[in-house]
């Protein structure tokens, strides 16, 4: 929000008293100097009254009140009420939101010259708030904000030309807009140039370059950059492999919760690459992408717990973990989760519910799973005996690579009439075309 305004010359005593109050922090007293002169209609006193209200200043906050003593400035052409009435309606902090309303005062600070409501006005007719998609007019604007040296609007032009929304994609003109924002120490400007010498995206892919903006964006706690840059340390993409390094920079976007970074930290201790095999810490770092509801998170902190790794066993509360990447479509989890099942670790021995996440993983294409299904079946555990729909799993576990599905499916065979093996293998090619043209539209 602006800052207070001075007092008109006929009223400068009172209104320096209320001032004086003001900046002496006693908002009670600079409310009763200006109320009388807002309501004699001083356009200062009402606008600094609104502000009062607006900030909540010794006052409880009331964007209500604010609005209404900012509606004359604005009307009378004071750009920062216009700019002030156009965020209150913009926003509907206390008022009801109305884009059109916000719309019309930005427009009447924008033509003043206000960058910052230029750049509103660029996102609205962007994003069609209040307003149609207009592409060229949030060009516009955004182009008149960008030009007073608005950093995020810059940016906004460069990712326009970059992607190619509603205009040609000009790689060469969203980099001049890049650079100038990244000039102005704009993080995602410096990302955003990074990415596209990362990726070669209209122009020499360039691994050092990158890496410099990467850095220059990280080192502003640029989450992505600073995952980016992790990566290329860790695979030694434009500079040597570096894992201590990289590990720094995973914990910094870690500690800001990215995900991948969180995941890839608990690998690296889990393994001891660039640091000491440290599976406390490793499980730290898997911990923190669980608790963000990431399956791969939960299924590693599981198997951590199944395996006692780096701490004691817990069969109980490793099938908690499972169950939750599990419901969320991890096949390695529901593989795992119907293994407990089967063997009855940490619950009581259920061969349905086994075969349920065996089913459900062997499904997806899990060959461990597949052969445990085939199992199953063969064994008439948790399900009628069924030789041709195990030999059936243990075929499609052999084609998807698992040897202990290739050495089931020669045993079960030699019990087997012939007319039984060939169905099963009918049905496996059935299921596996099926899987391949599944996995081929993904």
């Amino acid at each position: 929000m602006a800052s207070l305004s001075l007092g008109s010359a006929a009223s400068a005593a009172d209104f320096e008293v209320g001032l004086l109050a003001f900046n002496a922090a006693d908002y009670e007293a600079a409310l009763a100097k200006w109320l009388p002169l807002a309501e004699d209609g001083d356009l200062n006193a009402m606008y600094n009254i609104a502000l009062i209200y607006d900030e909540g200043l010794g006052v409880a906050e009331d964007n209500a009140k604010a609005l209404r003593w900012y509606l004359p400035s604005a009307e009378a052409g004071d750009v920062a009420a216009q700019f002030n009435v156009a965020t209150l309606y913009d926003y509907g902090d206390g008022v009801a939101e109305d884009n059109a309303q916000a719309i019309y005062w930005y427009t009447a600070a924008a033509l003043q010259a206000d960058e910052q409501s230029q750049f509103n006005l660029g996102i609205m007719y962007a994003s069609g708030e209040g307003v149609d998609v207009d592409v060229h007019k949030s060009l516009k604007w955004y182009r008149l904000s960008a030009d007073q040296g608005h950093a995020a609007a810059q940016y906004n032009l460069g990712y326009i030309y970059d992607v190619g929304e509603g205009v040609p994609e000009d790689n060469a003109e969203a980099l001049r807009w890049y650079r100038v924002a990244a000039e102005q120490q704009d993080s995602d400007a410096q990302y955003a140039i990074a990415l596209m010498y990362d990726e070669g995206d209209g122009l020499e892919e360039d691994n050092l370059t990158a890496m410099e903006w990467y850095e220059a964006a990280a080192k502003q706690q640029h989450v992505r950059a600073q995952f980016n840059l992790a990566i290329m340390y860790d695979l030694g993409e434009g500079v040597e492999e570096d894992n201590a390094a990289a590990i720094r920079w995973y914990a910094a976007a870690a500690e800001q919760g990215h995900v991948d970074a969180q995941l890839n930290l608990g690998l690296m201790h889990e393994n001891g690459e660039g640091t000491d095999v440290d599976p406390t810490e490793a499980l730290r770092w898997y911990r923190m992408a669980a608790d963000q509801g990431i399956s791969q998170g939960q299924y590693a902190v599981a198997l951590m717990l199944d395996n006692g790794t780096g701490v004691l066993e817990d069969n109980v509360a490793a099938i908690a973990w499972y169950t939750r990447a599990a419901e969320q479509g991890d096949a390695d989890a529901q593989n795992n989760l119907g293994a407990m099942y089967d063997a009855g670790e940490g619950i009581k021995e259920d061969n349905a519910q086994a075969l349920k996440w065996y089913l459900i993983a062997a499904e997806q294409g899990n060959s461990i799973a597949q052969n445990n299904l085939g199992a199953m079946y063969y064994a008439g555990e948790g399900a009628d005996a069924n030789k041709v729909e195990a030999y059936k799993w243990f075929y499609i576990a052999e084609e998807l690579g698992s040897e202990d599905g290739k050495n089931n499916r020669e045993a079960s065979a030699k019990s087997m009439v012939l007319a039984d093996i060939l169905e099963a293998k009918k049905q496996a090619r059935q299921w596996l075309d099926e899987f391949e043209r599944s996995d081929a539209s993904f």
